[in-house]
């Protein structure tokens, strides 16, 4: 069901023209509110039943992988915001952890490595905690990671710090397990506070490295998740909504896409359970965010492109019913295909059937389901990271040709 508005008398009577960034757009839908809905969606939309694929084909070839499992509370039983990257043929797949729950004081990052499908080493620390550990009911720096970035065949893990301004930092990590010293890759902002190991900096000036890390998202169309006005990333949408979690992909006939997710939780349910999108020809900046016809749970999605122009949307495209502010498990994780990049015209169930309960209660701010995924194609196979319920991490592999690549 959608609650979404179509205006009668003909195919064309009705329509509205509505200019997206630098895209002009015709629709005839808009949301509840009234707001003009930028269609992006050709495929069927889901079912009530979530936990059996939400009505979407369920990839029969695709393997899954435990990456690893909190052993105890003490080893941090939240474990959330993935990255993946293979780098000269070894997988490094790095989140965010904590003992107590989401994004509290002292969240440091972990990482592991993988030479062979299903095989990872022991979790290790990468950025350790940048202040004291304390419950989630408690104010303090904490560090959410980024992505990975090669550059001249080196490796750098990004983190942002948060709780302390917003700002990233980075790192090398090398084959042997053996890191650099962390570094800004921005200047730190007014106010901003360092992680503990990092107060003896000489200076709050971003190093070159830093600034050519800062570079290189632009170079490789790529952006923060936490993108804001200083990306030219407006995070209020037309209609008001509050959004987050951004990021962006090349279409086909080379335009560049930013979409972000509504604002919403389980607590304070204000989405609209839709993406958002804004579109830049290369040279201009992103003009403010629209809602799509594109379903979300919600949840941090992401896009890739398959490299024929084909894109990839890999998230939580579940919501059965739009401007309703549901907020849905995250469960099925969905693939999304576009051939061009605008119009989504098939989705598959990549899981599903996530664990309807914890192993250690009592953490803060987790859900069920698969979640915040971070992907990459290698070899003719998508190979997704994410989180179990945001306790435990895991990968899928599906080859391209189930996704009728």
């Amino acid at each position: 069901m959608s609650s979404e508005k179509s205006s009668p008398g003909g195919d064309n009577q009705g329509e509205i023209e509505v200019k997206v960034g630098t895209k002009n757009f015709k629709t005839n839908k808009v949301t509840k509110q009234g707001t003009p809905v930028v269609p992006m969606w050709n495929a069927q939309m889901p079912t009530v039943d979530l936990s059996a694929g939400a009505g979407f084909p369920v990839l029969s070839k695709a393997e899954h992988a435990v990456v690893w499992q909190p052993p105890t509370r003490e080893d941090g039983a939240y474990n959330h915001y993935a990255c993946l990257i293979n780098h000269k043929g070894k997988f490094y797949a790095m989140w965010g952890n904590h003992p107590l729950g989401e994004d509290a004081p002292g969240q440091r990052v972990l990482y592991a490595t993988s030479d062979a499908w299903g095989k990872w080493s022991e979790a290790k620390e990468l950025f350790p905690a940048p202040g004291p550990v304390l419950p989630r009911t408690e104010k303090g720096i904490h560090l959410k990671p980024d992505r990975w970035a090669v550059i001249d065949d080196v490796l750098y893990a990004i983190t942002y710090v948060h709780g302390a301004k917003v700002y990233p930092i980075a790192r090398t990590v090398n084959e042997k397990g053996e890191f650099g010293q962390p570094f800004l890759v921005e200047n730190l902002p007014d106010g901003g506070k360092l992680p503990v190991y990092m107060q003896d900096l000489a200076s709050a000036t971003a190093p070159p490295i830093g600034i050519r890390l800062r570079n290189w998202y632009r170079e490789n169309d790529q952006i923060s998740w936490w993108a804001a006005d200083t990306w030219g990333v407006l995070r209020t949408a037309i209609d008001s909504h509050k959004l987050i979690e951004s990021f962006i992909y090349r279409a086909k006939d080379g335009g560049l896409v930013l979409m972000l997710r509504d604002w919403g939780t389980s607590q304070n349910p204000v989405h609209d359970n839709r993406m958002y999108v804004s579109f830049n020809d290369g040279a201009g900046g992103w003009g403010i965010p629209y809602p799509t016809d594109i379903p979300d749970s919600p949840s941090r999605a992401q896009a890739i492109s398959s490299g024929d122009g084909t894109v990839l949307l890999i998230g939580n495209q579940n919501a059965y019913s739009f401007d309703q502010a549901l907020y849905l498990d995250r469960d099925p994780i969905t693939v999304s295909v576009s051939k061009d990049g605008y119009k989504f015209d098939c989705v598959y169930a990549l899981r599903i059937d996530a664990p309807k309960k914890y192993r250690f209660a009592g953490i803060k701010g987790r859900n069920l389901g698969y979640a915040y995924p971070s992907s990459i194609i290698l070899n003719g196979w998508l190979y997704t990271l994410y989180s179990v319920g945001k306790e435990d991490m895991a990968i899928t592999r599906v080859p391209l040709i189930a996704l009728g690549l």
